[in-house]
């Protein structure tokens, strides 16, 4: 397995640069074969999965752009992978799976798939998928649960192993999977999905490397990768060296009413950049805990959004950072801690290095933005009378998930984007009618928070909040929000101010209103219950003296002030 060098074979940029973006092709078009087939709506509805291509020395050669929080685990994981399940013994039609945490994963929901691409005999190249599962199993439906103290409340965990064998399902791991999720049906069908992906890109990337040749296209693969690390270091060479460091609070309510504290200490010197978390709060006995592919994966995403955010993502990128982040700490946590609601730290992680960075690139930097991901997965059984089956009346089982996003922070040259999953996110909210055809819950109200964004210049983008009704006699609800208190909330820049904090409210303005924490685990919710979601604001940039006369006119006429 010789891999050729760049200077074995001549590559001029042109050739590269095409090289580079039929690479991104193929991991788009794994995404839309991916998306097609999946069968839940957290997949095709809300865009939570990921699709990459790697070397077989585990450096990532491109990506469809999806998740970023997943994406960048990815080689983490195949590392793993590889360790445990040596890449000599890989053969056609393998596919490999993990959803371990502590083996280079996110959290059990995110199950990892992994397929080797030969070529005349020889590994080439390594397609990889990942998908949140709906539900894989643990105390509560959708499997997520703050309270958690260990991983093993957190559902199934598969280590790495054959998925399928030279094409041949394993059906004992499918068997294994189905006792342990509440939807067996689209766990199953999902994780199909994901390999139609692998192999879509498995047939791609083959019929690229035989028209291009092999040699040649692993010298262009060589020299595409070392065109980003070359980029990466001569945009911080640009930058001015020294030491930037910045706090962050997020709430925790779940195992104690103490903030959980993230400190990152950046280190500019010579063209590469050090990152040191060790400042950070010890791992908690909750489910916040971060494992540190995900941090290490945030951390890569903050530094291209301000060093060179218009190059293709690939492991050149990464080339000139160093991460420096303790075992036992919140971003780093010994096995076996909980981590299943990871991430509201991962986005924290993202958000506390690009306020550490804003000034490397002041064009670059925006103000603080919501990382309140408001989000639920609630389950129970589905008792509405059209709803039973017509010969038994028994009631079907349901598993749901959805989010809604808020502001981003307003820069030096515009307001924020208003109603976004932010950083590692990406998602989309569900359509109503994707949640009222699929579940017992009816969708009453969607709009924008007047007022939300951060006051300034460049105002923050708006929160948004969503109404939910349930309609069956039970379900169970877990949820978890941030930045709900002041301490917490989007922070304004060069002047701006805070973006409004998020909030849960239970049958909002009725007699019974209750304002709930920001972690929910186990609510039993009856019908005709009412479920508010407030995300928060995005903060504000510049001083709010100097905002265009127009642009404030423009808010007050649209409702938006």
């Amino acid at each position: 397995m010789a891999t050729v060098r760049k200077s074995d074979i001549e590559v001029d940029p042109i050739s590269r640069d095409v090289f580079q973006q039929q690479l991104v092709g193929i991991a788009e078009e794994m995404s839309v074969s991916l998306r097609r087939a999946a069968f839940s709506s957290i997949i095709w509805d809300m865009y939570d999965y990921a699709c990459g291509l790697f070397t077989p020395e585990c450096e990532m050669i491109a990506q469809a752009e999806t998740i970023a929080a997943q994406l960048g685990i990815m080689s983490t994981a195949l590392r793993h992978m590889q360790a445990a399940i040596p890449i000599e013994s890989w053969k056609p039609g393998d596919v490999m799976v993990c959803n371990d945490p502590y083996k280079g994963c996110t959290h059990t929901m995110d199950i990892v798939l992994f397929s080797p691409v030969f070529v005349e005999g020889e590994l080439v190249a390594v397609t990889s998928t990942i998908a949140h599962h709906i539900d894989i199993g643990g105390k509560i439906p959708g499997t997520e649960a703050a309270d958690n103290i260990e991983i093993f409340a957190e559902g199934l965990i598969l280590p790495p192993l054959k998925l399928l064998e030279e094409g041949r399902p394993n059906q004992a791991i499918f068997d294994i999977i189905a006792s342990n999720v509440r939807d067996p049906a689209a766990c199953q069908g999902d994780l199909r999905a994901q390999i139609a992906g692998c192999r879509t890109g498995e047939r791609r990337i083959a019929e690229l490397y035989r028209r291009t040749g092999v040699a040649r296209a692993r010298a262009l693969t060589a020299a595409c990768l070392d065109y980003a690390e070359t980029y990466m270091r001569r945009s911080l060479e640009a930058m001015t060296p020294g030491r930037y460091e910045a706090e962050l609070l997020m709430e925790d309510e779940a195992s104690s009413d103490r903030p959980i504290r993230l400190h990152a200490a950046v280190t500019l010197e010579g063209g590469k950049l050090t990152v040191d978390l060790a400042g950070s709060d010890p791992q908690r006995d909750n489910a916040l805990n971060n494992p540190v592919a995900s941090t290490i994966s945030m951390v890569n995403y903050a530094i291209k959004c301000i060093v060179a955010p218009e190059i293709a993502q690939n492991e050149g990128c990464n080339r000139p950072v160093e991460i420096l982040v303790p075992e036992g700490t919140v971003l780093n946590p010994r096995r076996p801690a909980a981590v299943s609601v990871r991430h509201l730290t991962q986005q924290a992680v993202a958000e506390v290095l690009l306020k550490a960075m804003a000034p490397l690139a002041p064009a670059r930097a925006a103000a603080g933005c919501q990382i309140s991901f408001p989000t639920f997965a609630c389950g129970g059984f589905d008792d509405r009378p059209e709803k039973r089956d017509e010969d038994s009346g028994a009631a079907p089982y349901y598993v749901i998930s959805d989010i809604i996003g808020g502001g981003m922070g307003g820069n030096a040259h515009r307001d924020g984007i208003s109603a976004v999953d932010t950083h590692g996110g990406n998602c989309a909210i569900l359509s109503a009618e994707v949640v009222e055809t699929l579940c017992p819950i009816r969708v009453l109200d969607t709009r924008l928070v007047p007022g939300s964004g951060g006051q300034g210049k460049h105002r923050g983008g708006l929160a948004m909040r969503r109404d939910y009704q349930f309609l069956s006699k039970r379900s169970i609800m877990g949820a978890y929000i941030q930045q709900t208190e002041p301490a917490t909330q989007a922070w304004g820049l060069a002047g701006g101010g805070p973006g409004a904090s998020a909030s849960i409210l239970l049958n909002p303005e009725t007699p019974q209103e209750r304002k709930l924490k920001s972690k929910i685990y186990g609510l039993a919710l009856e019908a005709g219950d009412v479920m508010r979601f407030q995300s928060s604001g995005g903060g504000g940039w510049g001083k709010p003296a100097e905002r265009e006369p127009a642009l404030a006119e423009h808010d007050r006429s649209e409702g938006l002030a």
